[in-house]
């Protein structure tokens, strides 16, 4: 792996794409995948609260302070020694020491870098493949090197580095201008090799973080599968209180159920266009589509009254009273993780006011997939349980 020279030359949406990231206590580097880590902060066998902190304070000085390799190693054997951490791959040797710093400080610094630039390159209608020549190059890099390929093609999905473990490539806009300037043509996409790239790195790190990397299809699955929560710390951990507070939303429910689904969608369009995205206090984008919505009108009975509630879901994102990120798993296997935002809210409903516990789900990458509503009674239990990513203070 070749090593990052010097200091991280930071810039803010570098340091805005790790700040926006939730720690995830995690046993393997696998338990999350793909995009899922644009999301998430996460150090394979960290799985205590504390440690993930002390350890995510030393990644984020390297990004916004520019600290050295050399730095961040310190930082890290104070933490290991501090917190009595053992077991952590790695461990033992010096050889080991160093090849898990370097793994975890380039990691981070990379992907913070590509997913900064991605604000930029995003807008350039193609893209130019750099390899940077190092010891032990892959030879499928070195010969995507001068490639122009369309910045919407789905190969930019998958491909654009770091796409492998220490993948030291990178990407550059191109204009139209500048493509007739080169008196080139756009590339077509390279075949599709074995192992190109390893599944955990087969994903633009820039846009999984903005919400836009799950489409329609892969968003139309995630709401199908049956996911389950798995074990975690429930709010009593957080001295989180049993009963929510009660607050006076600031919109006012659909006046009737809407079953047309011409009508349902235009009610969306009104609120929230066909896609919006929302800040969380936090400081993570929610991005919001009408797909849910149209997933909702797949099948009838889905429609149980949730919809009158849409006008709420955007207060429920930017004034929750807490928000959570939890694991949860589906039926073959898969482990993802999912946030929700819960709060309590008072309407009136025939002249009569009613209690509602409110609560949206967000599905990895930011993107919403739920929104849940309980009269007279207490969410479910995984709503509030897992990692307390944000909590209004309580007296």
């Amino acid at each position: 792996m070749a090593e990052i020279r010097g200091s991280f030359r930071s810039f803010p949406a570098a340091e805005q794409f790790f700040r926006d990231k939730v720690n995830l206590p995690t046993q393997r580097w696998d338990d999350l995948m793909r995009g899922e880590h644009a999301r998430a902060f996460v150090v394979a066998g960290a799985t205590r609260d504390e440690l993930l902190s002390d350890l995510r304070e030393a990644v984020d000085a390297a990004i916004s302070k520019g600290e050295t390799l050399e730095d961040f190693r310190a930082r890290f054997r104070d933490i290991v020694q501090r917190n009595g951490w053992h077991g952590w791959t790695g461990e033992g040797t010096e050889a080991g020491f160093n090849w898990r710093t370097k793994v975890i400080y380039q990691t981070n610094l990379r992907t913070a870098y590509a997913a900064g630039r991605w604000d930029t390159l995003k807008s350039f209608p193609y893209l130019q493949y750099h390899h940077h020549t190092v010891r032990n190059y892959r030879e499928h890099h070195k010969a995507w090197d001068g490639l122009i390929i369309a910045t919407s093609d789905p190969w930019v999905k998958t491909h654009y580095p770091p796409n492998g473990w220490g993948c030291n490539c990178k990407m550059t806009g191109v204009s139209e201008a500048r493509l007739r300037t080169l008196g080139r043509q756009p590339d077509s996409a390279p075949a599709a090799g074995p192992g190109d790239p390893p599944p955990e790195w087969s994903y633009n790190v820039g846009v999984s973080h903005s919400g836009e990397f799950i489409s329609d299809g892969a968003l139309a699955k995630q709401l199908d599968d049956k996911w389950s929560a798995l074990p975690a710390k429930s709010h009593q951990a957080y001295m989180r209180p049993d009963a929510l507070p009660i607050d006076t939303p600031i919109a006012s429910p659909l006046q009737a159920s809407i079953r047309d689904p011409d009508a349902l969608r235009d009610a969306w369009d009104s609120l929230y266009g066909t896609t919006a995205t929302l800040r969380d206090p936090s400081g993570a984008n929610v991005h919001l589509t009408r797909q849910v919505v149209d997933h909702w009108l797949e099948a009838p009975k889905r429609l149980d009254g949730r919809e009158r509630y849409l006008p709420l879901l955007k207060e429920t994102i930017e004034s929750p009273f807490e928000i959570w990120a939890n694991f949860a798993q589906n039926e073959r296997g898969k482990v993802g993780v999912r946030r929700y935002y819960v709060k309590r809210v008072e309407v009136v409903e025939g002249g009569k006011p009613i209690t509602l516990t409110v609560v949206a789900e967000v599905l990895p990458g930011g993107v919403w997939g739920s929104f849940d509503f309980y009269r007279g009674r207490a969410p479910q239990r995984s709503s509030r349980s897992g990692l307390l990513v944000w909590g209004r203070p309580v007296e």
